[in-house]
């Protein structure tokens, strides 16, 4: 558009000396002539393409109505004789005006365009947001030397580091982005550090010979908010559930769908239902696909500002993730029964019939869980937080899975708990905030699915018992410290006890 007006303004000037020229007679010219020389221009100017049929309409009426509002004397129009001797100044003169006129209208349109691009361009950065953090970890893990030797779940050919210390260093970077669609749907994506085969770790360990890492997306969603209260996401999501990380991983994200509704019920008690399906692992050339559906109904009472609490009871249910033993004469039929990934405690079953071992879960899950967490803030900013968490798995069955390990001597180990203590900042992000936390875990082997337990608790999976305790410390706005202790042992079968010691420095933007 700015090169148009350009060329508009050159043409017009050149064309308008030609026909205003020509328009000129030896007696001189008059105002008519004028205004039929600047239409004539016009038309030119239309014909090869210079200006649109809107454009050069507005210039000619705009030449019109100076025309009607022009001096009159005895209802005739006045007729200005122009001096041959000032035939150059007044070819100047219309020159200058024509020329002023497209100007100023080109000016206009090419002001409209700077501002519908300043406005989009406000538009978008209104509309999308970036953010994230970074976290450098130590990390020293210790084995008691009595420990057992023991096969990995998913490689029962190779043993598990049981026996010998281990020192890492370790980071963590995640990358958000936020977008609104409209009033009602969000958008939200984040890339993080990790790889595609660990649902409950974003960590990277150094030390892999300079060798570049990997980014993945562990969350890609839409968001929605329809109604006052109600809210959903679709894709791949953070956790929605009313949690503490008995049951779940802190980086663990769902697949699928989910909705929470909440309803304020009789002050000061507001109501929550949540509910979710969520893919765990299709199969092809099956309708045996595994699924997990979940619903959690709960309450929040919230007195005042300085007092709150909240409890949920929650029901997992785990569909088709038992393992089924092959036919000898389809030795690959049912393969896709063992889990994509396992950390390790969940009783397992062979279902390789050959000489070879294919582990799969031997109990049925349907998990219970009952969560509950009070904020005492009377010493604010300073808080007193308790939790307490309980879980059971309703799915087993100790006679089903005695037959299906063969073994006779399966107890039933299907309850956990956890209690924690926090007092402190709710937050650390600003220079001398700080908390400080202890927990007591009690994970029975079978009680949940071993794959999505925290990963850093005895190093992953169920079947242990401990404490944790740590703190945070705010080192500067937006940069903070994190020291954690955890000691674990297991609760039945052979010995494995595991001390985790994380040093962390973490930083947001």
């Amino acid at each position: 558009m700015r090169y148009r007006g350009i060329l508009i303004v050159g043409l017009s000037l050149l064309f308008c000396f030609l026909h205003v020229s020509f328009a000129i007679c030896e007696e001189g010219t008059a105002v008519d002539q004028e205004t039929d020389s600047i239409e004539a221009l016009i038309n030119i100017l239309k014909e090869k393409g210079v200006m649109d049929d809107a454009e050069a309409g507005k210039f000619i009426e705009r030449h019109r109505k100076e025309k009607v509002l022009a001096p009159k004397r005895d209802e005739e129009r006045i007729i200005t004789i122009v001096p041959e001797e000032k035939e150059e100044a007044y070819i100047e003169k219309i020159t200058k005006d024509v020329a002023r006129e497209i100007k100023q209208d080109v000016q206009e349109q090419v002001k409209l365009e700077i501002k519908d691009e300043v406005t989009q361009a406000a538009d978008w950065t209104q509309r999308i947001r970036f953010g994230g953090d970074v976290r450098l970890r130590y990390e020293g893990d210790f084995f008691d030397k009595n420990n057992a030797d023991l096969a990995k779940p998913e490689e029962p050919t190779e043993l598990m580091n049981t026996k010998h210390d281990r020192h890492r260093a370790r980071y963590r970077v995640r990358i958000n982005m936020k977008a609104r669609v409209n009033d009602k749907v969000d958008f939200a994506a984040r890339l993080t550090t990790g790889n595609e085969e660990d649902p409950v770790s974003t960590n990277d360990t150094l030390g892999d010979y300079m060798i570049n890492d990997n980014l993945v997306f562990d969350r890609a969603y839409l968001h929605f908010r329809p109604v006052e209260g109600l809210q959903a996401w679709g894709g791949r999501f953070p956790n929605p559930w009313f949690h503490t990380d008995l049951v779940w991983d802190p980086d663990m994200n769902f697949e699928g769908v989910a909705a929470t509704f909440e309803k304020g019920l009789t002050k000061p008690w507001t109501g929550f239902l949540t509910l979710g399906a969520f893919p765990l692992q299709e199969v092809e050339f099956s309708s045996k696909d595994k699924w997990l559906f979940g619903g959690q109904l709960g309450t929040q009472w919230d007195p005042s500002e300085k007092f709150s609490a909240k409890i949920g009871a929650a029901y997992y249910d785990y569909q088709r993730t038992v393992g089924k033993v092959n036919d000898p004469f389809y030795p690959h039929e049912y393969d896709s029964t063992a889990p994509l990934y396992q950390q390790k405690g969940n009783t397992l079953m062979d279902i390789d019939p050959s000489e070879d071992i294919l582990t799969a879960l031997a109990s049925e899950f349907k998990e219970l869980n009952i969560t509950g967490k009070l904020d005492i803030g009377v010493f604010d900013p300073v808080h007193v937080i308790f939790i307490a968490d309980y879980v059971k798995n309703l799915g087993f069955d100790i006679d089903d899975v005695a037959e299906r390990t063969g073994n006779p001597d399966v107890e039933e180990e299907d309850e956990g708990y956890q209690l924690g203590l926090i007092v402190g900042h709710e937050k650390t992000r600003r220079f001398g905030e700080w908390n400080t936390f202890f927990y007591y875990k009690h994970l029975e082997a079978d009680a949940v699915v071993d794959a999505f337990t925290e990963s850093d608790f005895h190093l992953g999976g169920t079947n242990a018992e401990g404490w944790i305790l740590g703190g945070h410390l705010g080192l500067a706005d937006n940069l903070w410290g994190r020291i954690r202790w955890m000691t674990a042992d297991e609760i039945n079968g052979p010995p494995l006890a595991i001390d985790v010691l994380q040093v962390d420095v973490n930083a947001s933007f």
